[in-house]
Parts: C-alpha cells; structure tokens; sequence
C-alpha cells in the first residue's frame, strides 16, 4: 500500500432544522465502516467552522481502485436518513497533485 493518502474524500451533510446531533450520530456510526475498509488511511468527521448545521466526513485513500472497492462494497447507505438533511449530500474527490 502506499504510505500516503492519493485520494480525499469529502463529503457535506446540512442538516435539516434540529436534527444536527442526529445527523452527526448516524455519520459516527458509519465510520468504522470506512476505516476499516482496505486502501483507507483514515476517515473524521469534522464540523463546518462557517456553517453551523453542516458536518463533513474526510476519508484518505491509497488509490481511486481502493475508494471505488469501498463504494462498490458499503453497507452504510446515506438514503436511510435523508429526512435529517436540508439538502441532498454533496461529495467532492481530491487527488494529490504529481510531484507533491
């Protein structure tokens, strides 16, 4: 495996009106799930300095074959708490920039 992360992850969540800590305890939830999950460095949830209701969830990868495996292979499914979010999830992938 290679020793750093050449993938991130980032996914946001808004919360819907009130139910913030529920949102944030059904991405708790999920992270094992994640880093358990071969080719992961790691995976935090954070909270949004700007943006009270919103949590975000950061995964590190060894490579795009190891994020795509997990996608292809979770169990946790955000769809199971879409009545806790204002809006749809957004997710956004970084890769490292060569020769950094």
């Amino acid at each position: 495996m290679a020793e750093h992360a050449t993938v991130i992850r980032v996914s946001r969540f808004q919360a819907a009106p009130g139910k913030r800590d529920e949102v944030k305890a059904l991405l708790v939830g999920g992270l094992a799930e994640i880093r358990a999950a071969e080719g992961c460095f790691g995976a935090q949830l954070c909270t949004v300095r700007e943006k009270q209701d919103e949590l975000a969830v950061v995964s590190r990868w060894a490579s795009n074959a190891a994020l795509d495996h997990y996608l292809q292979h979770r169990t946790a499914n955000v769809s199971t708490f879409r009545d806790t979010l204002a809006v749809p999830p957004e997710t956004e992938h970084y890769d490292t920039a060569s020769g950094t």
